[in-house]
């Protein structure tokens, strides 16, 4: 009997746990919520809707915005570094806690809260889209009278919103209709709009160097680095042949504006790498060994 009550305790208990490779929020400000893979736009615009309710934000707004950010790409980068579904550069990502922007689910829950958070605060929808384009202080400039909101900014709230950033300021009074059809319920609206959207392909980890470097060659471009590093090995060529060079940017002591990128050869620990380069040395090319700082 104890064998069967266990058994049926994991089988109705499993799906609590989420699958290891389908991203979910964490349960921080409530239940645990996913988005599939295979069920993107249904799981991604089910949870605009329900983590909207969850912290008081605007559901349609919340969509707007995040179509204009990222058109719900997971893995879109901006040229300003900017990162995923709901667009977090690092700092603010670190700032609010969100471990993972390229985590659809995560992002947007932290998004939602941000934006709710600047809602309460700013008093409306439309500041809070300053708030999370421009950055805070910016709504705060604004506040005090000063209007120095980049073209970018401006454009983004009028064109999530529908009005302008000096009527948010003025209370947004008149505000219009935001839903995202005017005949449709949200959640078939949202899935209209997300399957239009084109992804991204996944962002590629960045390498990750070894605390130790054995150093053969420096240069002011990769190129310039990788070619000095041919030359500089030709004597030891069989012994280098199959090891990664990682080419590492470090500023020049000289000049603040300029810097090199040095060849080195990782290396686990600092004797290790020594070794490596006596070797070098004993076949005739030139080396020293440094810690990397990445």
């Amino acid at each position: 009997m104890r064998m069967v009550l266990l058994a049926l305790f994991s089988l109705f208990a499993a799906p609590l746990s989420a699958e290891p490779d389908i991203p979910c929020t964490t349960t921080k400000w409530g239940h645990r919520e996913c988005i599939r893979p295979e069920h993107f736009v249904f799981d991604t615009c089910q949870m605009i809707d329900v983590i909207s309710a969850r912290h008081g934000l605007d559901r349609n707004f919340f969509a707007r915005l995040i179509w204009q950010e990222s058109r719900f790409d997971p893995y879109a980068i901006s040229p300003a570094g900017a990162m995923g579904i709901a667009q977090f550069i690092a700092s603010t990502a670190a700032r609010r806690g969100l471990r993972d922007p390229f985590n659809p689910a995560d992002a947007l829950e932290h998004s939602a809260e941000y934006l709710a958070d600047m809602v309460r605060r700013f008093g409306n929808v439309g500041l809070a889209a300053v708030g999370y384009n421009g950055g805070e202080h910016r709504v705060e400039q604004l506040f005090r009278g000063e209007d120095r909101l980049r073209r970018e900014t401006v454009d983004y709230v009028q064109i999530i919103t529908g009005m302008g950033h000096s009527d948010w300021v003025d209370g947004g009074k008149g505000a219009p209709d935001l839903r995202l059809s005017k005949t449709l319920p949200f959640r078939e609206a949202c899935y209209q709009l997300a399957r239009q959207r084109r992804l991204s392909p996944l962002p590629r980890p960045e390498p990750k160097i070894k605390p130790w470097g054995v150093q053969l060659a420096f240069g002011t471009s990769p190129k310039h680095a990788r070619s000095r590093f041919e030359t500089r090995t030709r004597s030891c060529r069989r012994i280098v042949k199959g090891e990664t060079v990682d080419l590492i940017w470090q500023k020049s002591r000289a000049s603040a504006s300029r810097g090199y990128y040095m060849a080195r050869i990782g290396r686990n620990t600092r004797d290790a790498a020594w070794k490596f380069c006596s070797r070098l040395k004993a076949n005739g090319c030139i080396c020293a060994v440094y810690r990397n700082r990445n």
